[in-house]
């Protein structure tokens, strides 16, 4: 199963002023086997995330399933 982990929640990213152009909300997404195998994982990196080629790392405030 599929997550999607985001580093603000979704009344933050709906309630963000957006004056220069689209904001470019940054999301990782990755294979689990449950919802709880994913907030363990979140635990064990001190509630980071980081992207795919390493070079920015978030606060997960929202997990959640895709698809």
């Amino acid at each position: 199963m599929k997550f999607e982990f985001k580093g603000l929640s979704s009344y933050e990213e709906d309630s963000m002023p957006n004056y220069v152009g689209d904001v470019k909300i940054r999301s990782v997404v990755q294979d689990f086997a449950d919802m709880d195998e994913a907030i363990e994982y979140v635990s064990h990196q001190h509630g980071f995330v980081k992207t795919e080629d390493g070079k920015f790392a978030f606060e997960v405030r929202n997990i959640s399933a895709v698809g």
